[in-house]
């Protein structure tokens, strides 16, 4: 199984982005042997490996965004000239295509070691109601009527309760002042 993946100048017209159309053309393949090995392990039971499926369908989605991107950005390239978007388009699809290929190969991990099945046995449990307590306090959205009350125009209680402090320490401000002035000490000391 050797294909243009494995020929170390394979795709050079694509610069610096040849390495990473290598990369999709040789994961391409593992995914393949990979989705035989389940067909042939589960057989009719692969439509009950959500899971699986889901991984399977995420890595081809992360390799067909490679090899698009790879595609634009060489496009862009050659028709920008020299052009800010088509000296930048390498770059940025460089990253891309590193971030998209750990993406890739951490799916590739999870495809076989995974929680599947434990999770698989907890959604169980959780339809026949063992769990029904964590339930308690949280809103049915069934019932009908607001889910917050209404709000009454007017001050917030924060303002009046600010409003209110503010105005008590004028007043004890004002009547501290009298109180010295009366005594003969002006400073209100």
């Amino acid at each position: 199984m050797t294909g243009e993946g494995q020929r170390p100048g394979a795709y050079g017209e694509f610069g610096p982005l040849a390495a990473h159309l290598r990369y999709v053309e040789r994961a391409s393949r593992k995914l393949a042997r990979l989705t035989f090995y389940g067909i042939a392990r589960w057989q009719r039971r692969l439509e009950q490996k959500q899971g699986f499926l889901g991984r399977i369908v995420d890595m081809g989605a992360e390799l067909f965004a490679i090899s698009a991107v790879c595609v634009r950005a060489q496009l862009d390239a050659t028709a920008g000239g020299g052009t800010e978007r088509g000296a930048s388009a390498p770059e940025l699809a460089g990253l891309f295509c590193a971030q998209a290929r750990l993406r890739a190969e951490e799916l590739f991990g999870q495809l076989w070691s995974n929680t599947d099945t434990a999770d698989s046995a907890l959604a169980r449990r959780v339809l026949t109601g063992r769990y029904s307590r964590l339930e308690d306090g949280v809103i049915d959205p069934s019932i009908p009527g607001p889910w917050i009350p209404p709000a009454e125009p007017g001050p917030s209680t924060a303002e009046m309760s600010t409003a209110t402090s503010a105005e008590a320490a004028n007043r004890r401000r004002t009547s501290r002042s009298a109180t010295h002035t009366r005594s003969g000490n002006p400073t209100g000391r």
